[in-house]
């Protein structure tokens, strides 16, 4: 069952006889976000993922904060986002995850792996890069 925690109990038997029973804690599987996608459209960041399919999703949380921050900001919501461009020249990481309600109790999917952008604007186009790309919009 998803979102489920488990004790195993595990016992070796070998020719001089059993062990000791040792319980290992297991959990199912929680999701993750897939694809996270950032990107700049005129004076909005745009973030889109691939949407998980479970009736108990109930939100999902944006996590956002500048590379030489500690801490992560929180923006609570059901579909994709666009946030107002934050500061240029300011390089962010962005992380979004999935928030489920099963018998009134909340849990929470792995985060999607983080995204990081960097704000660049110039006269003539507004510029964000990830690791892997560049697009550029004007």
């Amino acid at each position: 069952t998803s979102f489920t925690n488990y004790t195993i109990g595990v016992r070796a038997h070998t020719i001089a006889g059993p062990g000791e029973w040792i319980d290992i804690q297991a959990s199912t599987l929680l999701p993750v976000i897939k694809d996270l996608i950032v990107e700049i459209l005129e004076d909005i960041v745009i973030i889109n993922w691939t949407p998980l399919n479970y009736t108990e999703l109930t939100s999902y949380v944006l996590e956002y904060k500048q590379t030489n921050e500690q801490t992560f900001r929180n923006v609570t919501f059901l579909v994709s986002i666009g946030l107002p461009i934050l500061q240029h020249d300011i390089e962010y990481v962005f992380q979004v995850y999935g928030v489920f309600t099963i018998n009134n109790v909340e849990y929470e999917s792995e985060r999607s792996p983080p995204v990081t952008i960097m704000i660049i604007m110039d006269s003539s186009s507004t510029t964000s890069s990830t690791p892997s790309s560049t697009t550029s919009s004007t």
